[in-house]
């Protein structure tokens, strides 16, 4: 509303300034006595021997005229100065030749077919300069041909006040037109931001119809076109079918139709394409006069079809329709009002010269709130629409959560199961030989884990730990420790040192579950209390700890990883021992643990807590290793399972 009170209060002020300078003039300036009119055809004319037609005003429009059309003004120079400009107040006619009564020869010419460099006057709209002396009567006959509309608002004026009125003109018109411009640099700017096609669509809409004003209005021509009048006259009807098909495009757009309306969308799509038929094929082959008349049906198809689909539209209860036909029936009441004026039927004002301007530029800004209205429903129909779905989606997630809690629940259940069946795997000794005390250590990082350990009392006297560590983690670590054990069962009787045990287990992997790459490491203890001996190989297996009093013997792997190679041999490590031995087995998630600080827990923190621990009985020191671990890990999660196997010899007699 308030471009709308802009508009109406600058008119009002350069229509009081236009007075003003009427007012100064109107010594310098005059309408003719008498003007007469003749259609005639034929280039062979007796101006004396035509049938003239008196009117009684100097305006008069004929609309199109295949033929020539004759006027006769009789005037007299009523002003102070002996060279005046004759005004038609049309910048479209294209021939005209003027003569004084009673000389057959043409003392001027001019039109739009000739270059605008070399008109008599610098103007927009064709202007004839005369030597007139000042208090004499004259009769002047303008014989005029013209494949556009016909049409003259006739004035003389002074040289200095016509150029006057030419400036007080183009202020006028450069304020709509620079309106116009700032309401296309703004709806661009706006879709920059937004990225709405609606207004790029808009920008270019104004910007095709700021041409045309410009071309009807003669600006085009006189700073444009000026010394080209076949470009001119031919683009005209190119810049009436771009506004007509971006006009179009943007009605589309604003009023929804393809979703609202689809009839009229087809429609609308329909002459667009015609149009564009038109203009890209058979238009640049077409006579002038052809073109003019089929640029002018656009125009008029256009304005008449967007009409009648804004009105439809809003018979159906389209929001969008409003505005839009509001828009569009001032842009007809402005260009009503310039049509009255040529017929003369309304006074000539600021409002009725400029009846086309104000309309456009009134209707422009009623379709930018228009545009901008669109946007605001969209907005809030995209907030509605979001509202909507983030209710569904909550109900979703409500549900689908439901259903995850019930699967994990199961999950869980089925993971509990595992994890019993699993810990019945482990096997622990329950011996009364006081010579020998053993004691074990389990800890999943999960549920069920991938560490394996068997202890076992082979024969009399002789005792065996084997402790096994599946690649990876949870449920697919533990169902290879259900292999590790199954084949354990079937070798650990059978076999009786450590290397020949560790060899056909990696045999037996590396024939039967070659095909699912299983790999693990392993470590065998064999300790023979009889003998005072111990037994060990180990088949990649982290270096596992002998302790004596004094000092710590570490056992190292003796071969490669089981399932990695067939046929590969197993080093037999043997050592003697004393009564106070302790050893310890284990996997390498005793010491793979890192705290906050992404610090290794390590072996060497394990074999000095060990050392320093010795007074203190093996379950103890077991407590104390994993008691120090917890308290370097500090509530960190565990990186891996850990298994803790520990042997002390009590006793060798």
């Amino acid at each position: 509303m308030r471009i709308l009170y802009l508009f109406i209060l600058s008119g009002s002020l350069f229509s009081c300034s236009r007075w003003e300078i009427q007012k100064s003039i109107s010594d310098e300036s005059f309408v003719p006595q008498k003007i007469d009119y003749v259609i005639h055809a034929g280039d062979d004319v007796n101006f004396q021997k035509l049938r003239w037609t008196p009117i009684f005003k100097n305006n008069l429009s004929l609309g199109f005229q295949t033929e020539h059309v004759y006027l006769k003004i009789k005037a007299t120079n009523q002003t102070s100065v002996n060279k005046l400009i004759l005004d038609l107040g049309n910048p479209h006619l294209d021939f005209i030749r003027v003569y004084e009564e009673g000389n057959p020869e043409p003392i001027s010419e001019g039109g739009d077919f000739i270059a605008h460099s070399h008109w008599d006057a610098f103007s927009k709209s064709i202007a004839f300069e005369l030597n007139w002396p000042s208090g004499e009567t004259k009769t002047l006959i303008l014989e005029t041909k013209s494949s556009s509309n016909i049409s003259y608002l006739i004035r003389f004026y002074s040289k200095e006040t016509f150029y006057l009125k030419e400036n007080l003109e183009n202020t006028i018109l450069g304020f709509f037109y620079g309106t116009i411009f700032i309401m296309v640099i703004y709806n661009l700017f706006i879709y920059f931001i937004l990225k709405e096609k609606a207004y790029i669509t808009y920008s270019i809409s104004i910007f095709c119809n700021l041409l045309l004003q410009m071309y009807l209005n003669g600006i085009l021509n006189q700073v444009f076109t000026l010394d080209h009048p076949e470009i001119h006259n031919r683009i005209g009807s190119i810049i009436v079918t771009c506004s007509a098909i971006t006009g179009w495009t943007f009605a589309q757009q604003t009023l929804n139709l393809r979703e609202f309306n689809p009839w009229s969308n087809r429609l609308i799509q329909s002459l667009k394409y015609l149009v564009l038929f038109y203009i890209l094929i058979p238009y640049a082959y077409l006579p002038i006069d052809i073109a003019v008349r089929i640029g002018n049906f656009i125009a008029q198809l256009f304005v008449v079809s967007v009409l009648v689909v804004a009105l439809v539209n809003y018979s159906t209860g389209n929001k969008q329709a409003r505005l839009f036909l509001f828009g569009w029936i001032t842009l007809l009441f402005g260009i009503l009002m310039y049509t009255l004026m040529q017929n003369g039927i309304l006074p000539v004002n600021v409002f009725t010269i400029y009846g086309n301007q104000i309309g456009s530029t009134l209707e422009a800004g009623i379709l930018s709130l228009a545009l901008a209205n669109k946007i605001n429903e969209l907005k809030e129909e995209k907030a509605n629409t979001q509202a909507e779905a983030l209710v569904t989606l909550e109900e979703k997630v409500r549900e689908r959560t439901k259903t995850l809690d019930e699967s994990l629940n199961l999950i869980k259940k089925d993971l509990n199961v595992a994890k019993k069946i699993q810990k019945t795997l482990f096997s622990d000794i329950k011996t009364s030989d006081p010579r020998i005390h053993f004691h074990s250590y389990y800890q999943s990082m999960s549920e069920v884990g991938g560490d394996f350990y068997d202890l076992t009392q082979v024969k009399a006297d002789y005792y065996r730990i084997f402790v096994a560590d599946a690649t990876g983690h949870g449920i697919q670590a533990a169902l290879i420790t259900m292999a590790i054990k199954a084949e354990y069962e079937s070798l650990k009787m059978i076999y009786d040192h450590p290397d020949d045990l560790v060899f056909h287990m990696n045999q037996i992997f590396i024939n039967k579950y070659s095909n699912i790459q299983t790999i693990f490491t392993c470590s065998v203890c064999d300790i023979d209390l009889k003998n005072k001996q111990l037994f060990y190989a180990s088949a990649g297996h982290p270096d596992q700890i002998h302790q004596r009093i004094h000092d710590i013997k570490l056992l190292p792997r003796t071969g490669k990883i089981i399932g990695l190679m067939d046929h590969t041999q197993y080093r037999l490590i043997e050592h003697q021992i004393e009564e106070g031995d302790r050893i310890f087995l284990f996997t390498d998630g005793i010491f793979e643990q890192f705290n906050h600080e992404k610090e290794l827990f390590g072996e060497d923190r394990l074999y000095e807590i060990l050392k320093e621990n010795l007074k203190l009985s093996l379950d103890h020191t077991m407590a104390k290793v994993l008691s120090e671990l917890s308290l370097f890990t500090d509530g960190q999660a565990k990186q891996d399972d850990i298994t803790f196997i520990g042997c002390e010899i009590q006793s060798l007699s």
